[in-house]
């Protein structure tokens, strides 16, 4: 059964206790020193990533290849033989650690095996044109990306702004005017971005709906009118006119059309129509009252 994986930095602590003490011995069978620690090297093979692990391959028909066989050889057991064996690539900071062990480009491979008297960790030998392993190509889904991007657009409360002003009463049976800060009313943008994909949202300002604290409600499809004294034939199409007295809550909340576009990939399309936060205030509502005097004298 094969002993578990050592990770590379266990097995770099031996490497280095290794050229601290002297070079390893070659094993059984291995007249030209491979696995010795001096001049064990190796060319060719591949490079694969797997679970966070870098994993060398060796060429086939050579000993690395041999050895790792998960069967053990054939014949009478050898306690040196090793078999089974995996091959994990130390990488840059080995090398920094450790020093190159060959030509350049290469790196420290440091074997894993099973076998009888096989003793891990083993020494590692030096492997100079393995094929790299290839780029993992990342699937980005651009609808989610878009999503993200419309997260970060920002959407603010509306100030609200009411006529008669703030403060003021409201008259039941009297058109009170709605509306918010025009600067708010804006397109906004914003982009997020996934590997090779890059989204931006852009939305834009649909309607304001009015709940009026009284059960009843109004939508205007823009931000509504600004009411000026100095303009007394001025309209709007934005109000509401009460129909009892009482105190009420005011709550206006802009709906925003996201729509997105992509680069780095295809796609683009409409988020729909998503509701800002809401802004409140109370308000005032009595009833104007009016006194009837009698004219021409009479009583």
């Amino acid at each position: 059964m094969r002993p578990p994986l050592l990770t590379v930095g266990a097995v770099c602590g031996s490497a280095v206790a290794s050229l601290l003490i002297g070079a390893a011995p070659a094993w059984a069978n291995d007249p030209g020193g491979q696995y010795g620690w001096t001049n064990a090297q190796a060319s060719g093979g591949t490079l694969t990533v797997q679970a966070g692990h870098t994993y060398w391959t060796p060429p086939a028909q050579t000993s690395w290849a041999t050895a790792g066989s998960d069967n053990p050889p054939p014949g009478k057991p050898n306690p040196n033989q090793p078999y089974g064996c995996t091959y994990t690539a130390g990488g840059p900071s080995v090398t920094a650690s450790l020093g190159a062990g060959g030509p350049q480009p290469g790196q420290w491979v440091f074997p894993v095996c099973a076998g009888p008297g096989v003793l891990n960790p083993m020494p590692p030998f030096w492997v100079t044109g393995a094929t790299p392993p290839a780029a993992v190509v990342v699937q980005v889904n651009p609808v989610v990306v878009a999503q993200h991007a419309a997260k970060q657009l920002g959407f603010g409360s509306p100030t609200i702004e009411m006529a008669p002003p703030d403060g003021s009463p409201q008259l039941v049976g009297v058109a009170s005017w709605l509306w918010i800060d025009p600067g708010e009313w804006r397109t906004l943008s914003a982009s997020a971005t996934a590997g090779p994909v890059t989204t931006t949202a852009t939305a834009t300002p649909t309607k304001v709906v009015w709940h009026m604290g009284d059960g009843h409600s109004v939508t205007c499809d823009g931000p509504g009118t600004p009411y000026s004294a100095s303009d007394p034939s001025a309209t709007t199409d934005c109000s509401y006119t009460w129909p009892g007295p009482g105190t009420f809550t005011v709550t206006a909340t802009v709906y925003w059309s996201v729509a997105w576009t992509a680069t780095g990939a295809a796609g683009g399309g409409n988020l729909g129509l998503q509701a800002g936060p809401p802004a409140s205030m109370q308000v005032t509502v009595t009833e104007s009252q009016a006194i009837n005097t009698p004219t021409g004298g009479g009583t």
